[in-house]
């Protein structure tokens, strides 16, 4: 039987600021199997055990000024108990793309009982830059 978990931000953006990881919050809970979800920002696992984490992330486009060429970088990676002995995984770099940037990546790793599992995103614009849609899932099978 699959134990599964979803979080979902699609309505408001998130503002994130620029060279900071930032926690990304989400808007509501679409699946809750054995209350893990955390303060909509975070999947706690009730029982050890291996999970697929997966996120997808969707940033907004950005109004670059006039003669700056300068490249755009965001970033993301799962974190392990953020409020607490902090630890990341499953981390992501991509360059900015004209007009809106997706990311979508899944990873395999250990969650464990009691210990939160959220998403964090950081970028170098010089603005803070708008995160419009975000989805952080995690999954797991019971054999």
């Amino acid at each position: 039987m699959a134990t599964v978990c979803k979080l979902y931000r699609g309505e408001k953006p998130q503002l994130i600021p620029p060279e900071t990881w930032t926690l990304v919050t989400y808007e509501r809970v679409i699946i809750n199997d054995r209350n893990m979800a955390r303060n909509n920002m975070l999947i706690m696992p009730p029982f050890d055990g291996d999970f697929l984490w997966a996120r997808n992330l969707r940033w907004a486009s950005i109004a670059v000024p006039e003669g700056d060429t300068r490249p755009r970088q965001f970033m993301s990676r799962f974190i392990r108990d953020p409020y607490g002995d902090r630890d990341d995984t499953g981390a992501a770099d991509h360059l900015a793309t004209p007009g809106r940037s997706w990311e979508t990546t899944s990873w395999f790793f250990a969650g464990q009982a009691g210990q939160p599992v959220g998403v964090e995103v950081w970028h170098d614009h010089d603005q803070p830059w708008p995160l419009e849609h975000a989805q952080l899932v995690g999954t797991t099978w019971d054999y």
